[in-house]
């Protein structure tokens, strides 16, 4: 990834990472800004759950997809906030 723009990763995660592990694993990011952007994508999951569960849109196969990758996004976002704080305790 060249000249990460952070404007579009922030509006739409998923389609500079491609999945929460990409986003994690990169270096060009602080903490900060890839906990802002998990916030970000962690919102419009549960934003396409809740129209999943409305009825709106998408097949159990998408609502499966939504479900796994919230659940990776949490995990990833609760490992980051764990390191913050430890990081800021040592400080």
């Amino acid at each position: 990834m060249i000249a990460m723009d952070i404007d579009k990763a922030m509006k739409n995660p998923a389609s500079v990472f491609g999945t929460p592990e990409v986003l994690n694993a990169s270096t060009e990011l602080t903490a900060e800004q890839k906990r802002a952007i998990l916030l970000q994508w962690k919102d419009q999951l549960l934003q396409f759950q809740a129209a999943d569960d409305e009825g709106m849109h998408r097949s159990e196969t998408g609502a499966g997809a939504t479900t796994n990758c919230l659940a990776r996004v949490t995990s990833i976002l609760s490992q980051i906030d764990a390191d913050l704080k430890q990081s800021s305790q040592s400080s």
